[in-house]
């Protein structure tokens, strides 16, 4: 395995993604950070190990938060789950309100 050396910009910010934790050490994280609290931190759903929930960084990197365990939250996964709420709200992204048939917003 080679060394991760992809960037990306966002908002003319330069991320380097090969300083963050990746492996071993990134899923004792997801399990340190889940054993304290399997709530997600938006709605308080409870989540399960491993796969429904996703670690998210309370300040985001590209904001400058750090990437450590004390920055780190869970939040429930899916399509309309907290964790996509939150990363388009972080990018700067507004929620478009699904319209029905009969022409009114669906809740």
């Amino acid at each position: 395995m080679g060394t991760d050396n992809r960037s990306f910009s966002v908002k003319a910010k330069r991320y380097d993604t090969s300083k963050r934790m990746s492996g071993r050490a990134l899923q004792k994280r997801r399990l340190s950070v889940w054993a304290k609290d399997p709530c997600c931190a938006m709605c308080r759903r409870l989540t399960a190990y491993p796969s429904g929930f996703e670690l998210d960084h309370t300040v985001p990197l590209f904001k400058g938060g750090e990437d450590t365990e004390s920055n780190c939250q869970i939040l429930c996964n899916g399509v309309n789950g907290c964790h996509e709420k939150k990363t388009a709200a972080d990018l700067g992204y507004r929620h478009r309100q699904t319209i029905g048939a009969d022409g009114y917003p669906v809740e």
